[in-house]
Order: C-alpha cells, then sequence, then structure tokens
C-alpha cells in the first residue's frame, strides 16, 4: 500500500514537474516573442528616427544653402547700391562744383561787366567835363546845331507811318506826343522845323515835350511811341567805349 501511495505522489510530482516545465517553456517562449516583436519595433523606430534625422538634416542643409546664397545677394545688392549711391553723390558733388564755378565765373563777369560799365559812365562824365572845359558855351552851341542837323536829315529820310508798333493806338486818332531830350533848349525855328519833319513822317500832327539834359553833352534824343533815335555826343562817346571794351 505504501509502495502504490510513493508512485501515485512520483508520479504526481514527475506530472506537475512536466506541466511547470510546459508552463515554464511556453511562458519563456511568449516572453522571447515578445522582447523580439519589441527589438524589432524598436528597430523600426530606430531606422524612422535615423531616418527622420537625415531628412532633418537635408531639410537644415537645404536651409543654410539658401540662407547662405540669400546673405550672397544681399551682399552683392548692397555693394551695387552703395556703389549707385557713390556715383550718385559723386555726380552731385561734380554737378554743385560746375555750378559753383559757373556762378563764380558769371559772378566775375557781371562784377566785371558793372565794373566796366562804371568805368563808361564815368568816362561819359570826364568827356562831357572836358568838353565844357574846353569849349565855351558858343562852341558848344555849334557842336548841338551840328548834330541837330545830322537827326533831321536822318529823320526826313524816315517813314514812320509804316512802322507798325510805332505810334500807339489811342493816339492815332489825335495828336501824337513826342519827347525830345537836347543838351541845350530848343530855338523856335529848331522847334517848328522838328514838329514839321514828325508830322510830315508820321502823317499826322505832332507835339513836343521838351525836356533839357546836359548829361547829352550835345546832341538831341527823339522818340515817338517806341521809336527812338539818339544824335547826342554822349551816345557816341558810349559807342566808342563800348567798342574799345569790347576789342572793336
Amino acid at each position: 500500500m505504501l509502495i502504490v501511495f510513493i508512485i501515485i505522489n512520483l508520479v504526481t510530482f514527475l506530472a506537475m514537474v512536466l506541466v511547470f516545465r510546459k508552463v515554464m517553456i511556453s511562458s519563456s517562449y511568449d516572453e522571447t516573442r515578445r522582447l523580439q516583436q519589441q527589438n524589432l519595433e524598436n528597430s523600426r523606430k530606430a531606422v524612422e528616427l535615423e531616418q527622420k534625422i537625415e531628412e532633418a538634416e537635408k531639410h537644415y542643409k537645404e536651409k543654410l544653402v539658401r540662407a547662405e546664397e540669400e546673405i550672397k545677394k544681399l551682399k552683392e545688392r548692397a555693394v551695387k547700391e552703395a556703389e549707385a549711391l557713390k556715383e550718385q553723390i559723386v555726380s552731385k558733388a561734380k554737378e554743385e562744383r560746375d555750378r559753383l564755378i559757373e556762378q563764380a565765373i558769371n559772378a566775375r563777369e557781371k562784377l566785371r561787366e558793372d565794373i566796366e560799365a562804371g568805368l563808361v559812365e564815368k568816362s561819359l562824365e570826364l568827356s562831357r567835363r572836358i568838353v565844357t572845359e574846353i569849349f565855351s558855351s558858343e562852341h558848344q552851341k555849334l557842336v548841338y546845331d551840328a548834330f541837330l542837323k545830322e537827326v533831321f536829315e536822318a529823320m526826313e529820310k524816315m517813314d514812320l507811318g509804316t512802322r507798325k508798333g510805332v505810334i500807339p493806338a489811342f493816339e492815332r486818332a489825335g495828336i501824337t506826343q513826342c519827347r525830345v531830350q537836347s543838351s541845350h533848349a530848343l530855338d523856335p525855328r529848331q522847334r517848328e522845323k522838328l514838329i514839321k519833319i514828325l508830322s510830315e513822317r508820321a502823317g499826322e500832327k505832332v507835339s513836343l515835350e521838351e525836356v533839357t539834359d546836359k548829361g547829352l553833352i550835345a546832341g538831341i534824343i527823339v522818340q515817338i511811341g517806341s521809336f527812338r533815335i539818339d544824335g547826342s555826343l554822349a551816345a557816341k562817346f558810349r559807342k566808342a567805349a563800348e567798342s574799345i571794351r569790347h576789342g572793336g
């Protein structure tokens, strides 16, 4: 009986060992498969991570290249703009320099002309004083009469009626006013002759506005409308001075 009991216990133990072994083997197998799958999953994730890292590095490099190209373009554009600005500044500086030079030249020319004009006026005044000192009143009158005769002869050859715009329209219907400047007062005969010549030349009656001007030295200036004839010694002196000034 004891032997049977021992055998039964032994069989039971062996059965339990087998079952436990089977359970252990099965559990180990499942764990191994789980670990293998985990390894595969980790490997797949590692590959994906590496690919993502490679793509990120690729994108970074591409962005870096684009950024460098953009920086290069910006530098080139900045250089061009700086050169253009420099050329513009230089051009403006040259223009300003030329303007200042031209302004200085014009100012010098204007000053020279003013000085020369002043000298001409001074020479005219000196000439007038010399004539006054050298010639007596009678001789001055003779010179005046000679200039007056020359002016009369010149006006007798003119036709004021054909000169458009010479006599203002509002004067054509009536008496035309004529301004006369002379170094000596007109005597009645000279006045009558001048009115006669002007009336004939203008084709209508003329009245005189007489002004005595010793600055003419000798001679007469006749102005009717826009027509003007200067038969004075001062005008001849001025013309001679201008001719000398310009190298004539």
